[in-house]
């Protein structure tokens, strides 16, 4: 499995303008912002399958990543989260 390394971020798009809602430097950190528990912030760092859906060699805007958190924070495991490219 794949682990994703800090930063993590948590953006909210509205119309055109983005707003960083998170940014923390650990998956524990990223936890207790989200009001987790002490039990929750001490687990494992999660580990993602990824699967690339793209449209050719180049990455391009409407590119999709699919990702499935196979270890790590128990309320999460096996979450299925999809990540659309919106830049090329």
């Amino acid at each position: 499995p794949l682990i994703v390394s800090p930063p993590f971020r948590f953006n909210a798009r509205v119309g055109t303008r983005t707003f960083k809602i998170v940014e923390a430097d650990s998956d524990a950190s990223f936890r207790a912002v989200n009001a987790r528990t002490a039990e929750a912030q001490a687990a494992p760092r999660n580990r993602y399958v990824q699967t690339y859906l793209e449209g050719g060699e180049t990455p391009r805007a409407g590119d999709l990543r699919i990702s499935v958190i196979a270890e790590g924070d128990p309320v999460i495991v096996g979450s299925v989260f999809v990540h659309q490219r919106t830049r090329s």
